[in-house]
């Protein structure tokens, strides 16, 4: 074995990481001058309101706190190999990391009672491995006529995962007898999960409202249906992950087209449309 070598994938790997840290650091000084040095004698409510645009709810200056965290994606191939259950071996199979299971059982639901059926179910370990891992998220569930995907995340501290690396997406249908039951399931599992740095504060929802006013994301005559907080992949660094604090904007404009505006929580920057960066193998 070339040890050599492994020292220096894991020196390029931190240095990657360190190198993404101190950018955000960097961009979030740069963030916060611009914000501090705009127009904000009118408070964000009333700017919404001059614009029509409307929030179910009240609009939060609290600050949670919150981390960098580095994780790796379960290939849950052994995981699956050496599950004890029969029933789970013989109905799931592993592609790319995603689990994906047809229950050989029938598994009633009731969408009246998401939160508790979900919680049975993930409780349930002839259903689902590791099921008591994830917390169901409604922010990211759908619930419909056509069929429901009920969608349950891993958390850190209480606030979840948003992010596909870790989920279990439950698809329940109606069936002809107007009973709601299970048909399938897709799960993916982070593991090591462990923070980078020190817990650190983060922006409010009137601060990050404010932010995607400034920067033309809210359109005028919209309504702001949901803002929620969620930890969001932003970097590969080879088989490791780096997640940071998001808040997630659910936008309605005036047409009736749904947007979803990203800021990153610690450093008050939009990043609606970053994508994922990657630090390749040297």
């Amino acid at each position: 074995m070339d040890f050599r070598k492994i020292e220096w994938i894991f020196f390029i790997a931190f240095l990657g990481i360190n190198m993404f840290l101190f950018s955000i650091y960097w961009s979030s000084r740069h963030e916060q001058s611009l914000v501090t040095n705009s127009n904000q004698r009118e408070d964000i409510s009333q700017r919404l309101q001059n614009d029509d645009i409307h929030y179910k709810g009240t609009i939060s200056d609290q600050h949670f706190e919150g981390y960098y965290l580095s994780a790796e994606q379960d290939e849950l191939y052994s995981r699956l190999d050496q599950e004890q259950n029969a029933a789970i071996r013989n109905s799931s199979y592993v592609s790319d990391k995603i689990l994906t299971s047809k229950s050989l059982e029938t598994r009633e639901f009731n969408l009246k009672e998401v939160k508790k059926s979900f919680n049975e179910l993930m409780r349930d370990p002839e259903f689902i491995m590791s099921g008591d891992q994830y917390m169901y998220v409604p922010s990211i569930s759908k619930k419909d006529d056509e069929g429901s995907k009920i969608v349950g995340a891993q958390t850190y501290e209480g606030i979840p995962f948003i992010d596909e690396t870790s989920r279990v997406t439950l698809n329940v249908e109606t069936t002809s007898d107007d009973t709601t039951q299970v048909t399938d399931y897709t799960q993916t599992l982070l593991r090591e999960i462990e923070p980078l740095r020190e817990k650190m504060s983060l922006y409010s929802e009137k601060e990050i409202l404010n932010t995607l006013y400034i920067n033309n994301n809210i359109p005028p005559g919209s309504t702001i249906q949901e803002i929620y907080l969620g930890y969001f992949r932003t970097l590969e660094v080879q088989e490791k992950n780096v997640y940071v604090p998001v808040w997630f904007v659910r936008i309605e404009n005036a047409d009736k087209v749904i947007q979803i505006e990203k800021v990153n929580a610690i450093s008050n920057q939009v990043i609606s449309n970053n994508s994922v960066s990657k630090v390749e193998n040297p």
